[in-house]
């Protein structure tokens, strides 16, 4: 799972995930999962003031805090202790692995993979709160990888996460287009080794009339390319199936277009 992925984690009963929600990236025993997390459903278990809710917030002030304050604070997490000793654990029975049941101070989290499992998840977070009878506002949100925030779905109904995800990549792709027409140099490389020196060169030949920028050598020939969707398609056309284990057949590398040619060679071609 990426580091950012761990960050938007709360702490997740028994699976050894630490800290708050959005803590806990990088410390000893965080929860690592391929399961997606882009959906969760939130149950505000109380929506008190956050210096009753934070310790940090009551000790920390000009002043020291009052007996009052103190036992405010001490009884607001008393009581979410109690709910979550409550509640997490049914969620966790009801939901089964596909959903993981995380906590804050005040808040109950269930990450789903999708968005019907959300769905699915906050009906069992309703019913196993009306079982407790325990009146908790549900709502679901959504990970925004243009925000870097949860969002909640129901501002944004229509939310489809995959077209996000596409238009964020298509974005990238048309800027490393750009940086590498204005530099002069490819963003990405494919490597291709051959059998013989003939064979390098003819390819060389073949590609640069095609428009790729080339820098052929003994056994091997680089062909550069200005966008990582590029290099990958030049992979699957010369492993000749179009498989898409193509770019380990043919290396896909990136590379550092702002740093200095130190390799010994540049390419011909007009650029692709």
């Amino acid at each position: 799972m990426p580091v950012d992925a761990v960050e938007r984690f709360g702490e997740v009963a028994g699976q050894g995930i630490c800290g708050g929600d959005g803590a806990g990236a990088g410390a000893e025993g965080c929860y690592g999962s391929s399961m997606g997390d882009d959906w969760r459903v939130r149950i505000a278990l109380v929506d008190l003031p956050r210096e009753l809710t934070d310790d940090d917030q009551v000790y920390a002030r000009g002043y020291p805090a009052s007996p009052q304050e103190i036992a405010a604070a001490a009884a607001v997490h008393a009581e979410m202790e109690s709910y979550r000793q409550a509640l997490i654990p049914e969620l966790g029975s009801r939901l089964g692995d596909q959903v993981a049941v995380g906590s804050s101070s005040t808040d109950i989290f269930l990450y789903a993979p999708s968005a019907g499992s959300a769905d699915e998840a906050a009906q069992v977070a309703r019913e196993v709160l009306a079982r407790h009878d325990v009146s908790a506002p549900v709502r679901t949100e959504f990970w925004s990888l243009r925000d870097q925030e949860w969002r909640d779905a129901a501002d944004e109904p229509s939310y489809d996460p995959v077209a996000e995800q596409q238009a964020l990549h298509e974005a990238r792709q048309e800027r490393e287009r750009q940086a590498s027409v204005t530099l002069g140099r490819p963003a990405w490389e494919v490597w291709v080794e051959l059998p013989s020196h003939d064979d390098v060169v003819n390819l060389a030949e073949h590609l640069a009339a095609q428009g790729w920028r080339v820098r052929p050598h003994r056994r091997h020939l680089i062909v550069g390319a200005d966008c990582e969707d590029d290099a990958k398609s030049l992979a699957r056309e010369l492993s000749g199936d179009g498989r898409a284990d193509a770019d380990t057949a043919f290396p896909v590398r990136r590379v550092d277009i702002y740093a200095s040619w130190t390799d010994g060679g540049a390419f011909s071609g007009s650029g692709h």
